[in-house]
């Protein structure tokens, strides 16, 4: 069991931050059976009262329940990856707190950015056409534009968040190196990212999803080896396809987007969750979403 991280006085900037400024994100993991176990997190929406509550749901004590029922199965787990929205307002002790709970495990981890961690959402209580939406720099720690070794798989980290917006954009940096990556790796690709790049059945949803998604599969349809992508962003399980590549959105550690809705709404009866993946050695992919239990 994780020791629980929160925003009391003993556990101040200062101390968390402690072994912080030596982070260095993971570049190759080995594993002897040949196969990598990835436990994905996404959408945590964290605040910095660790108290506050979306809909009936503590964000903070979801997170935390999420990665202790997960590394408490019966199954290694590899990497943590965490797709984006760690925070729901842009603050570093929020994202220390974070941090310090994936070193706690002991286990490689790597976070991208989302919308929330470029963009605070000022006057949260009016509608969405009258907030105020400040831009920021992204934490130094989420990645964009990273590569990880998995056994003779390659995991591609891509930032598609926008300063101030809430849809996703990845923008000719990006796809640059994408595909001066993939023209260089011919092992099975897996890529990961915060926004969607499939339509959803929900107008509201789709109005946020990466802007450029034409461009990035104009790019992937020339590289065979890409086999997955994996987003966070919509709050919901998703599996579906394109040209051949398997695409993934996994259910938010907090609140949950109602399926199927042009309109925005949440999900009330559904529950908080968390995707595992296995890379295989044959170069298969085998998922699953798993649901915090009560």
């Amino acid at each position: 069991m994780l020791t629980d991280i929160n925003n009391n006085k003993a556990n101040d900037n200062k101390t968390m931050t402690s072994n912080l400024d030596v982070f260095q994100p993971p570049t190759f993991i080995n594993t002897d059976d040949g196969n990598i176990n990835i436990l994905q997190l996404t959408d945590l929406h964290l605040y910095l009262d660790t108290s506050t509550t979306t809909s009936g749901i503590n964000n903070h004590q979801s997170f935390v329940a999420c990665l202790n029922q997960a590394l408490n199965e019966d199954r290694r787990c590899d990497l943590i990856l965490l797709t984006g929205d760690l925070v729901n307002e842009v603050d570093t002790i929020i994202y220390d707190r974070v941090f310090a709970l994936l070193q706690q495990t002991g286990i490689p981890f790597a976070c991208l950015a989302g919308n929330h961690d470029v963009t605070d959402e000022i006057d949260n209580g009016m509608s969405f056409e009258q907030r105020q939406f400040v831009a920021h720099n992204a934490d130094p720690r989420l990645l964009s534009r990273h590569r990880i070794a998995l056994n003779n798989w390659q995991l591609l980290l891509l930032d598609s968040s926008v300063p101030g917006k809430v849809y996703g954009s990845l923008g000719n940096k990006n796809l640059q190196w994408l595909r001066q990556t993939l023209a260089n790796c011919h092992n099975p690709v897996m890529i990961a990212m915060h926004h969607h790049l499939l339509p959803m059945s929900s107008a509201w949803i789709n109005a946020h999803i990466t802007q450029d998604s034409s461009d990035f599969w104009a790019l992937i349809k020339q590289f065979p080896q890409v086999k997955a992508v994996l987003t966070g962003h919509v709050h919901q399980n998703f599996e579906s396809s394109k040209q051949g590549v398997a695409v993934y959105a996994t259910p938010s550690t907090s609140y949950q987007f109602q399926p199927n809705q042009d309109e925005f709404g949440l999900d009330t009866e559904a529950k908080p969750g968390y995707r595992w993946l296995t890379l295989t050695a044959e170069g298969e992919i085998d998922t699953w979403v798993t649901r915090i239990a009560e």
